[in-house]
C-alpha cells in the first residue's frame, strides 16, 4: 500500500508543475501587455499628407486613450517648409484630443512633432505632415526639434509584440512538454 501512495505522490508534482507552467506563462502575458498599451496618435486634422489650401486656426490630434495633462507633459512643434514656428499658444489637452493653435501663413510643407504622455505613463512621440497650398510649388523644408532629449517610443511597439508572441510560445511549449511528460508516466 506504500507503493501506490509513494507512485501518486510524482503525479501531484507533475500536475502541479504543469499548473505552475501556466500561471508562469500568463504572468509572462501580463506583465508584457500593459509594455504594449501605450496610447497612439489615431487622427489629426489636417490629416497626415493632406493638401489644404490655407494653414487652418489649429490642428487637432486625436489618441488612443486619454493622455496625462501634467505640467511640461505636452509638447506640440509646428514649422513651416523654412522651419519657421507656427505655433500659437499652448496646447490644450481635452481626453484624447490635443488642440494646437496655430498663428501666421504658410505655404508647402507644414511639420507637426509631438510629444505626450500615455495614459500609463510613458512618454509618446511622434510628427506628420501636410501641405498648404499647391505641393507643386512647396519648397523643401527642415525640422525643428523639440526642446530635450528624444522620446521616442515609435517602433517599440514591434519589439513588444516580438517579446509577446515569444512568451506566449515559450510558456505553450513548456506546457505541451509538461502535459506530455504527464501522460508518459501515466500510461508507463
Amino acid at each position: 500500500m506504500s507503493q501506490g501512495i509513494h507512485k501518486a505522490h510524482p503525479r501531484r508534482r507533475s500536475g502541479i508543475r504543469s499548473l505552475l507552467a501556466v500561471i508562469v506563462a500568463i504572468a509572462l502575458v501580463g506583465v508584457a501587455s500593459p509594455a504594449f498599451a501605450h496610447d497612439e496618435l489615431v487622427g489629426a486634422a489636417p490629416a497626415t499628407g493632406a493638401q489644404v489650401d490655407a494653414l487652418p486656426p489649429e490642428i487637432v490630434l486625436t489618441f488612443s486613450g486619454v493622455l496625462l495633462d501634467e505640467p511640461a507633459a505636452t509638447e506640440v512643434v509646428v514649422t513651416d517648409a523654412g522651419g519657421a514656428s507656427l505655433t500659437g499658444g499652448d496646447p490644450v489637452l481635452d481626453g484624447t484630443k490635443l488642440t494646437q493653435p496655430l498663428t501666421g501663413t504658410a505655404s508647402g510643407v507644414v511639420s507637426v512633432i509631438w510629444r505626450v504622455v500615455s495614459s500609463d505613463g510613458h512618454p509618446v512621440s511622434g510628427e506628420y505632415s501636410f501641405t498648404v497650398g499647391d505641393p507643386a510649388v512647396a519648397p523643401l523644408g527642415t525640422e525643428t526639434p523639440l526642446p530635450g532629449p528624444p522620446m521616442s517610443d515609435t517602433g517599440m511597439g514591434a519589439v513588444w509584440i516580438v517579446l509577446l508572441v515569444a512568451a506566449v510560445a515559450l510558456g505553450g511549449a513548456l506546457v505541451a512538454v509538461l502535459i506530455a511528460r504527464a501522460r508518459g508516466r501515466r500510461e508507463g
